[in-house]
């Protein structure tokens, strides 16, 4: 995905994981959402 599109033209966005809403708001907050990155960005997998 292309993040920085999305940010720019999103007023709210919604994050999906396994068909679930996980995070939905701002880009901003959405972003940051430890969850979202951990599904995304597969954070705390050290």
């Amino acid at each position: 995905h292309n993040l920085s599109v999305v940010a720019h033209l999103s007023d709210t966005i919604t994050v999906l994981r396994r068909g679930e809403i996980l995070a939905e708001g701002p880009y901003d907050v959405v972003s940051k959402n430890a969850q979202v990155m951990e599904a995304y960005m597969g954070t705390g997998h050290a």
